[in-house]
């Protein structure tokens, strides 16, 4: 089944914030045991959040932006599927929430469902660590592992002196009858090859259309795309000659601080970051084919718990958000993740410093707070100046006012360790090495 992505943002009433944030806080500090949703009973939810976007005075003297609400929620299948299941369990909860946004349509379960769906924005790029990985299955291929693990610890003596057929062999029994597990995406399995082929058909075309291999029309839309390219990259560097940088340290505000507090609680840690889009459509158009081309990669070539080297991150996504009441375009990020914020963060730099920069290059701060100074997009400069990287990055998150996890014990390595356990149970190809995963 396909992970997807749902992200609903609507507009907070301004009497009704604190109602919202009095109702909602509760639900996060005690996740598990709140008495008014229980997350785990949704057997598509993989991860949640809701969070506030807060409003702001887009220039002196104007009326301020009313603050938004936002729902991020990682889940299988399709956001109308989930958000019935949501409504027809919890309809107080959904009813009591969006009761404090405008538009609300009242409690009747058909006018909140797509009231709900009409303000999904999905995402503009969206990563999944394991594509056709259901909560199911996670849950099912952990407690195999488990019950292996218990099964070894109770027999390691007599297990000891056999060779690994013959465990495998003991274990498989052991076990009973194990559904296999399901196959995986045909992207999962092939979308690298796919994408490699793409990139030398496009290599091919151009170098013959520009040696008129192709005729004459496929010569002349070659040339047109270089001279394309360099009027662009011409354009590019006109704007970042222009570019302010941000030289704020890290803003030590009572929310920033709030944030660092519920950090490293526990394996996994939630980011979410709302940072300004540069004025004018270059900038924003840029950013728009960059997180196209992310996608792709992400539904191609990263299928494997790996994005660009990076092996912590279970989902990701970044959605544009439409222009506030001042007309300025934002980008939220929201990232579920393992490991501290700095390792994070350092990751990113060390392994993926190409595609961050091209993201973030065209966001800013404020009008005189940009993005630490890049050259041709992502090619120099931008998230491989640190420090300022990380200031940036610091004073752009958002607290969470709920954040849930399906399986905070596991990691994505984890994932994928259980994963090869399962598929291992149905396979005699090579069990020394899968006896190593136990």
């Amino acid at each position: 089944m396909q992970q997807n992505p749902m992200t609903v943002i609507t507009e907070i009433l301004p009497d009704k914030l604190k109602e919202l944030e009095d109702y909602l806080g509760p639900i996060g500090t005690d996740i598990k045991n709140n008495p008014v949703i229980k997350f785990a009973d949704y057997q598509y939810l993989h991860y949640c959040t809701f969070f506030v976007i807060p409003g702001d005075h887009p220039s002196p003297g104007s009326s301020p932006t009313p603050a938004l609400l936002a729902f991020e929620a990682n889940i299988d299948g399709t956001a109308k599927q989930f958000v019935n299941d949501l409504i027809a369990k919890n309809p107080e909860f959904v009813n009591k929430v969006y009761g404090c946004c405008a538009g609300y349509p009242g409690n009747d379960a058909g006018q909140l469902a797509s009231f709900l769906l009409t303000n999904d924005h999905g995402a503009n790029a969206f990563y999944v660590a394991h594509p056709g990985q259901t909560r199911d299955t996670v849950y099912r291929q952990r407690d195999i592992r488990q019950q292996i693990e218990t099964y070894i610890d109770a027999n390691r003596d007599s297990l000891a002196t056999q060779d690994p057929a013959a465990i495998h062999a003991a274990i498989v029994q052991q076990l009973g009858n194990i559904p296999k597990p399901e196959n995986r995406p045909f992207l999962t399995l092939y979308g690298d090859k796919l994408f490699t082929g793409l990139l030398w058909t496009l290599g091919l075309v151009l170098v013959g259309g520009f040696f008129g291999f192709f005729g004459p029309f496929v010569e002349f839309l070659v040339v047109l795309a270089l001279v394309a390219a360099v009027v662009y990259l011409l354009a590019l560097r006109w704007h970042e000659m222009r570019d302010k940088q941000d030289d704020t340290p890290w803003v030590k505000t009572k929310e920033r601080e709030a944030i660092q507090r519920v950090e490293d609680r526990q394996l996994q840690n939630h980011l979410t970051s709302v940072i300004e889009i540069k004025p004018g459509a270059f900038r924003f158009y840029t950013l728009k084919i960059v997180l196209a081309a992310i996608n792709l990669v992400a539904k191609l070539v990263a299928t494997k718990g790996n994005l660009s080297g990076i092996v912590t991150i279970h989902f990701a996504r970044w959605v544009i958000l439409p222009g506030n009441a001042g007309g300025r375009r934002r980008l939220l990020f929201m990232s579920n993740y393992d490991g501290s914020w700095e390792n994070y963060l350092g990751e990113f730099i060390d392994h993926a410093s190409l595609g961050l920069t091209a993201v973030w290059s065209s966001t800013q701060q404020a009008k005189d707070r940009g993005f630490p100074d890049t050259q041709w997009l992502a090619i120099k400069g931008g998230s491989r100046d640190e420090q300022r990287f990380k200031n940036f990055a610091r004073n752009s998150q958002l607290p969470e006012l709920v954040w849930y996890s399906a399986y905070t014990d596991l990691s994505v390595k984890n994932i994928e360790n259980n994963r090869h356990i399962h598929e291992g149970l149905f396979s005699t190809a090579d069990l020394a090495a899968w006896l190593k995963c136990l």
